[in-house]
């Protein structure tokens, strides 16, 4: 990295209610054309949702694990600069990021010399790790990263509390539930992003005991509870969705929406928001649907079920099923698939975990949906030609180091696209995310 490296400004643009936009503002070829191809292609990448206090999305951490030797593992600086090229996206021509926080949390991948001049947006964090403590030129690399204004979060791996000087400077710590911290260390002076979070148990711990929010979510262990029925505003997502999957007429879709004056409402304030740009506002319903087209459409109705349930919680469950949707769709695309196999790609990740957003079975869900049978197949059998594809949506959740090497043998994406497909999906699961 040059010397008066790149910095990144944060835009004070008002996007929409609520949500603020990271502008790159000076050039940077490596963030701008898109990812270092020799950096993405030998890393293997995990996720996982940040779930704040209030059980809403926060944003994302993501783990860099070295694919190959130790020899080939790639420069930090660059590999970083790669993904946050990977997280940004255009948007009416403008080159923004995500506004969520993003955790990005190399594993066994040392810091180079060009770290001490690297930058990055406000909302992303450097995660390191308790033993670069021991170093004292990685402790001045990371004083001399702090100086460009990155955030540093500290990963507590080891059974001893660092020095409490050793600990100053570090406003978010990583590690388990704020109740199991090594002896020494406050919770209340330190915002902790807690990594026990696989079941509701370790999840309320967690909470209870302080943490600013959770590493993960329970996806498969959801509490039991008694079928509650569909609410009316969810029986008309489902029937909105029915009619985009059928290809019906506008007139017919104007029908539902009427009905639903809250779902009309969110309807004309997207199509208004300042995403779209129209030099006059849009008032009908028509027009509105028109605007955002069938396929932009289908991905916002799979947002609103959550928004139009009974159980409010189950917003972070919705997160991780866009951003699968979006994950397979970036990979049907990458693999040369068509446009209605890459639709049928999103459908199955955005619908993957909807009987745990629903409370009803999926079967039941399904029943009065014309999906088409490869969606089907994939989510009440496990079979067909969209099923693996979900399991490697899950394979990046798990940070299974063997997912990229699938994806290339199975669909043929050489790394660097995959590591890319799941980058993308997080960004825009991040624009809905915070547009919702």
């Amino acid at each position: 990295m040059q010397d008066g490296a790149t910095y990144v400004r944060v835009a004070c643009e008002r996007l929409r209610p609520g949500m603020r936009l990271f502008e790159f503002t000076d050039r940077n070829l490596d963030r701008e054309a898109s990812p270092e191809p020799a950096a993405l292609a030998r890393i293997s990448l995990g996720w996982h949702p940040l779930i704040g206090r209030d059980r809403r999305p926060v944003g994302a951490r993501l783990t860099l694990n070295g694919a190959g030797a130790a020899a080939e593992a790639p420069t930090l600086s660059v590999l970083l600069d790669g993904v946050l090229a990977g997280l940004a996206f255009e948007s009416e021509g403008e080159l923004v990021f995500p506004h969520g926080l993003m955790v990005l949390s190399p594993q066994g991948i040392v810091l180079d010399a060009a770290m001490s001049g690297w930058s990055a947006p406000r909302n992303v964090l450097l995660e390191l790790g308790q033993c670069d403590l021991d170093d004292e030129r990685r402790v001045r690399q990371m004083f001399d990263i702090q100086k460009q204004g990155v955030r540093i979060a500290l990963r507590l791996d080891e059974p001893t509390a660092p020095q409490p000087e050793r600990l100053q400077g570090f406003q978010y710590l990583v590690g388990r539930s704020p109740q199991f911290l090594p002896p020494g260390v406050d919770p209340t002076q330190y915002s902790i992003l807690a990594l026990d979070a696989a079941t509701p148990g370790q999840v309320e711990a967690s909470f209870a005991a302080g943490a600013h929010a959770t590493v993960g979510w329970p996806l498969a262990a959801v509490p039991q509870r008694e079928p509650q029925g569909l609410s009316p505003a969810q029986t008309a997502v489902f029937e909105l969705i029915r009619l985009v999957q059928a290809d019906a007429d506008v007139r017919d879709l104007e029908r539902v929406f009427k009905a639903e004056p809250l779902l009309a409402y969110l309807l004309l304030t997207l199509a208004n928001s300042s995403a779209y740009r129209r030099p006059t506002p849009v008032a009908s319903l028509g027009h509105a649907i028109s605007l955002l087209g069938y396929q932009r459409l289908i991905k916002w109705l799979v947002l609103l079920l959550a928004m139009a349930g009974k159980d409010k919680s189950t917003t972070p469950l919705v997160y991780v099923a866009v951003a699968r949707g979006y994950l397979i769709e970036n990979l049907c695309a990458a693999a040369g698939r068509t446009r209605s196999e890459r639709d049928d790609g999103f459908v199955v990740g955005a619908f993957s975990l909807l009987d745990a957003i629903t409370g009803q079975s999926l079967l039941d869900l399904l029943h009065d949906i014309r999906l088409p049978e490869a969606v089907v197949d994939a989510l009440l059998g496990a079979a067909g030609p969209c099923a693996p594809l979900l399991e490697i949506a899950r394979g990046f959740e798990a940070a299974d180091p063997l997912t990229v090497a699938r994806i290339k043998a199975e669909l043929n994406v050489d790394p660097v696209d995959a590591n890319r497909a799941l980058l993308q999906a997080l960004a825009a699961a991040d624009a809905l995310q915070a547009l919702m």
